[in-house]
């Protein structure tokens, strides 16, 4: 458990997970309600309501706030507590957050095919 001094005073690079994760998380929210916008939204007929798919829009992009901003906090922590041999819960995490980014919108869009 070295300090980042530490580890600046031995050559050797320190890698900052919380800050990598952050910036996954922002683009893979941007992913998200971008594919939301194109796929899940066309998708979506409002009869009688045209602010329908919007008001659906915001609902889909706020629960998925929260559980990104646990995995930040998480990364933070791990960062904080200078975690050794994380490397494989990282991509564990970047695998399950971009998977979520993509794989819910294109779901969702699925289903309101499938559904009539």
């Amino acid at each position: 458990m070295a300090s980042k001094a530490q580890l600046a005073s031995h050559g050797a690079t320190y890698i900052d997970h919380a800050k990598k994760m952050s910036t996954h998380i922002a683009y893979a929210l941007v992913v998200y309600t971008m594919l939301l916008i194109f796929e899940v939204s066309p998708q979506v007929k409002g009869s009688g309501m045209a602010i329908w798919p919007y008001f659906l829009l915001v609902v889909l992009v706020a629960l998925v706030i929260l559980p990104c901003r646990n995995l930040e906090r998480k990364w933070q922590l791990i960062d904080a507590r200078h975690e050794d041999d994380v490397e494989g819960a990282f991509r564990k995490d970047l695998f399950k957050l971009w998977g979520a980014a993509i794989g819910i919108p294109t779901a969702l869009m699925a289903i309101i095919i499938i559904i009539p």
